[in-house]
């Protein structure tokens, strides 16, 4: 096996200041985006509630996922400190986002001369993982391990390659999907692919005409299983943005066989694209309803009862344990139990007439305050409170 050359020599210095300055601007763009997030992501909520019990000493919460501790694990001490857990989360996404293009040119610059920067500005626009960064969410993290496997991987050390990979693998992209009910399949596919890789994965497919090293065909090999994984689980919106890295390094390495100018417009356009669709891709304000609504029950709450819903987010700012539900007859079974003093429903169960009617039967609407009522309508958000 032959020697593979130092990080710090495979760039020139003017180009190692591009790379420095890409880092800066992709932590700057994430960060913009996270100053127009008005909530965490659904991934999001569970790691930062664990965060919050982590920090008051409930060190125990660890055991309900202990294939995925590391994100509340960096999280805690600064929620510890006293900093708001969404904000503190939403500075370390933004961070370790940046970080993500460091590896990622380095393994690209090892597969293909010229690819390690372009490469860098693929995984600064990247969409979907910007907008995850700025919700606060652990994709960051795992993106980074990934990065750091490929350049691994490009450098001969195939043992640690594997046990990253093996880390994300495992533990990475399938916590908490959005319920995406009365939805196709192949329609959340299609918008998960269209957002995570974007024109990258067209760009990808150029690094597999000849001459190609053997390395990349391992990559494409693990790109392709991924995808296959996220389509069959439905975890597109997570799993993809976490393996757009790889992705990201392909497309690098196809772009530099490009002459200079067809290169150039190539990549200016994929940038494009994927700016503006993280742009478009954040939420907007009428999703600070299930804040106000979940902090409004929590006064209203008694100490032993509970609440049921669909929307993880609403438990948390109503300082329950965010639980997915993963049925309409999940639901039904949930508010079936003890305690149990209210039910609110999103807008895909909100539309279920059999659920609702079945709901009747133990709980009555529940009005709430003007302040909130319009809200609630613009997110189709239905309470219910259990009948006395």
């Amino acid at each position: 096996m032959t020697d593979q050359p130092a990080a710090t020599s495979l760039f020139p210095p003017r180009e190692a200041r591009v790379l420095l300055w890409l880092c800066v601007g992709a932590i700057c763009w994430r960060w913009l985006l996270a100053k127009r997030a008005p909530l965490p992501g659904v991934d999001a909520c569970v790691d930062l509630w664990r965060a919050q019990r982590l920090a008051v000493g409930d060190v125990p919460v660890l055991a309900t996922d202990w294939l995925e501790p590391w994100w509340e694990l960096l999280l805690a001490p600064a929620v510890l400190c006293g900093a708001d857990p969404f904000v503190a989360a939403q500075v370390l996404a933004s961070v370790l986002g940046g970080l993500v293009l460091w590896p990622a040119a380095i393994a690209a610059e090892r597969l293909r001369q010229g690819a390690g920067v372009p490469t860098a500005v693929l995984v600064l626009a990247a969409s979907t993982a910007s907008v995850a960064a700025g919700a606060g969410s652990a994709i960051g993290l795992h993106a980074l391990l990934v990065a750091l496997g490929c350049a691994c991987w490009t450098g001969g050390r195939r043992w640690s390659a594997a046990l990253l990979f093996a880390l994300v693998a495992v533990a990475g992209g399938e916590r908490l999907q959005p319920a995406g009910v009365g939805a196709a399949w192949w329609s959340q596919a299609w918008a998960g692919l269209r957002s995570s890789w974007s024109l990258a994965a067209l760009l990808a497919l150029l690094s597999v005409l000849p001459p190609r090293p053997a390395k990349i065909l391992v990559l494409w090999a693990v790109s392709l299983a991924v995808l296959g994984q996220a389509l069959a689980t439905g975890a597109t919106a997570t799993l993809l943005p976490v393996w757009s890295p790889m992705v990201a390094v392909l497309a690098g390495v196809g772009l530099a066989r490009l002459p200079v100018r067809a290169r150039d417009i190539a990549l200016v356009a994929c940038v494009a694209v994927d700016l503006l669709g993280a742009w478009r891709a954040v939420e907007g304000k009428k999703a600070l309803a299930e804040r106000q609504i979940g902090a409004h029950l929590l006064q209203r709450l008694p100490p032993t009862q509970r609440i049921v819903s669909d929307l993880p987010r609403l438990l948390y700012f109503a300082g329950q344990q965010p639980v997915p539900i993963a049925s309409a007859d999940a639901l039904l079974a949930a508010a079936a139990t003890d305690g149990i003093a209210f039910v609110v429903l999103g807008e895909s169960y909100s539309r279920q007439s059999t659920l609702t009617s079945t709901l009747a039967a133990r709980f009555s609407r529940y009005q709430l305050p003007g302040a909130l009522v319009d809200g609630a309508m613009a997110r189709h958000i239905t309470v219910f409170a259990r009948r006395e």
